[in-house]
């Protein structure tokens, strides 16, 4: 994860708030960083992750996580 998005994560309080965290990548799937996400926001709600690397898979992900 860059080091912007941790201090962005860090820097303001999530309580109580839903963070549906995607990405995009060739290399790296999104499950080897979301433990950065509870680590950083221990009292937010983290939704299902997505490497979006796949237009096919982002309507599916976004109702299930019921962003839509």
């Amino acid at each position: 994860m860059p080091a912007m998005i941790g201090t962005f994560l860090d820097s303001y309080d999530f309580s109580g708030k839903t963070l549906v965290p995607f990405c995009t990548s060739a290399s790296d799937r999104i499950d080897n960083s979301l433990h950065i996400f509870s680590e950083l926001c221990p009292d937010a709600n983290i939704a299902e992750g997505l490497t979006a690397n796949d237009d096919a898979d982002i309507e599916p992900w976004l109702q299930k996580t019921g962003a839509v």
